[in-house]
Parts: structure tokens; C-alpha cells; sequence
């Protein structure tokens, strides 16, 4: 107990604020969607599997699985629909083989929707394996958003274990009364009355959270109060203001092609 205890309070001094946490992704997604260069993306990809290996609170394995499962399957889309089958008339032959073409402008589009695909995925499966939602309600209040809206967005994280374990109670009991649950059929079959049930019993977890937490004066107090205690400095201050900042100004000097990066078609090329 002593010992999971001082862990908890190592990662807390190594880690961020989460409010830190939530400007930093939100800047990195406005940064990935509102540059039209690969650049951007591969960078944030890099940063965060370098974030991802040194966090003391992700594991680099389950991050790992999580966006290849996501991305693999997607890449070979793109590159089939786009890469071979692109439908457009003025394009840039690199293979050819019946009907299918190995064009620039494909490769280009299919490279820059997959990249920020993945820049997505990479910084949300970050983001979503390291918080808890004492950590991200805590991270909201810190932002000065509505003690309910921190609640709701909170209680999406911390429901979905709940959601975890209700499913499988649900199989294990349609198993007891029969049932062969190992048959994806059968499942398949289940499926409507499991979420059914499963949504019910989620809306009243959900709403019995909420009646208790009214008793307890939520929403009530206008002062800021952590759930759990947090590293913060002068430093992460300024980042948390600094950032959204940089970040508009990139995206601007981008629209205003101010910022001289290579796109996707110019590194394919170069390639």
C-alpha cells in the first residue's frame, strides 16, 4: 500500500498538469488538421512515441498495439483507393497495370489523410491511456470550465472499465442460462439485448454518481479544488498560454503560405 502510494507521487512529480496535458493535444490536433503538410503530422507521431516510451504512466506495448490495429487497416484502404484507383484526369503516372495506376496525386492524398489519421490516433491513444478521470476532471476545472460539463467529460473516461465489466457480466450470464457465447453467431444474436441492457444500467450508474455528488455540493462552490494533487510550475503556466498561441500563428502563416513547408506531393517527388 506504502509502496503504490510513493509510486503515485513519483509519476505525479514527472508528469504534467493535466490541464497542460489537454492545451497540448488540443493545440497538436489543430496543428495536424490545420497545416496542409505531412511534416506536421510526422513530427507529432515521433513526439508522441518518444512521449509514450519515456511516460512513466503509458505503456509503450499497449500504445503500441492500439495504433497499429488502427492505422495498419487504414493504410492499406488508402492505398488501394487512392494510391491505385485515384479518380483523377490530370495525374502523374509513376506504375501502371490494367486499370490500376500507381499515381502521384494519390499517393499524396492517400499519405496525408493516413498521417493525420495516425497523428490522431497516436495522440489520443496517448492521452486516453495515461489519464483517469480524476485527472482529467481536475484538468478541466483548472481550464475554468463548468464544474458539470468537467463531470460529464470526466465520467466518459471513468465509465468506460464500468462498461468493460457490465459486458462481460452480461455474456457470463447469457453462458449460465445456455447460451454457446464462444460462437460469433450467437453473439451477434445477443448483441441488441446486451446493449440495451448495458445502456440502461450505464444511465443509472451514471445518474446515481451524479445525486451524490449534488449531496456533496458539486457545482455549488466556485473555487477550484484538485481531486488529486499535481505538478505545476511557472514553466507549464507559460506553456498552457503560450501554446494556443505559437499554434494560431502557425496555422495562419500556413493559410497565408508564410510557413515554407514541403507537401506531400513535393516529398514524394523528392523521394
Amino acid at each position: 500500500m506504502t509502496s503504490t502510494v510513493l509510486d503515485r507521487e513519483q509519476q505525479a512529480t514527472h508528469r504534467w498538469h493535466p490541464a497542460t496535458e489537454i492545451i497540448v493535444l488540443v493545440c497538436s490536433l489543430l496543428l495536424v488538421f490545420g497545416i496542409p503538410s505531412p511534416v506536421v503530422p510526422i513530427a507529432i507521431i515521433a513526439a508522441t512515441l518518444i512521449a509514450a516510451v519515456i511516460s512513466p504512466a503509458v505503456s509503450l506495448r499497449t500504445w503500441a498495439i492500439g495504433v497499429g490495429v488502427l492505422c495498419l487497416p487504414t493504410l492499406i484502404v488508402l492505398s488501394v483507393v487512392q494510391g491505385l484507383f485515384y479518380p483523377g484526369a490530370e495525374v502523374t503516372v509513376l506504375w501502371e497495370y490494367g486499370l490500376a495506376q500507381l499515381t502521384v496525386e494519390g499517393l499524396a492524398i492517400a499519405a496525408q489523410i493516413w498521417l493525420r489519421v495516425s497523428a490522431l490516433v497516436s495522440l489520443c491513444a496517448f492521452f486516453g491511456l495515461g489519464v483517469d478521470s480524476a485527472r482529467l476532471y481536475d484538468g478541466l476545472r483548472a481550464l475554468r470550465l463548468p464544474s458539470s460539463v468537467a463531470y460529464i467529460c470526466a465520467s466518459a473516461i471513468g465509465l468506460i472499465p464500468l462498461i468493460r465489466t457490465r459486458t462481460q457480466q452480461m455474456i457470463e450470464a447469457r453462458a449460465s442460462r445456455g447460451w454457446d457465447v464462444s460462437s460469433w453467431v450467437v453473439r451477434t444474436r445477443l448483441l441488441p439485448s446486451i446493449v440495451t441492457g448495458l445502456f440502461t444500467s450505464v444511465l443509472i450508474e451514471v445518474e446515481q454518481r451524479h445525486d451524490v455528488l449534488e449531496q456533496r455540493g458539486l457545482g455549488q462552490s466556485t473555487q477550484v479544488t484538485s481531486l488529486q494533487d499535481h505538478h505545476d510550475g511557472r514553466s507549464q503556466r507559460f506553456l498552457r498560454r503560450g501554446a494556443p498561441l505559437l499554434t494560431c500563428v502557425l496555422v495562419v502563416s500556413s493559410v497565408a503560405d508564410v510557413l515554407p513547408l514541403p507537401t506531400a506531393d513535393q516529398m514524394i517527388w523528392g523521394a
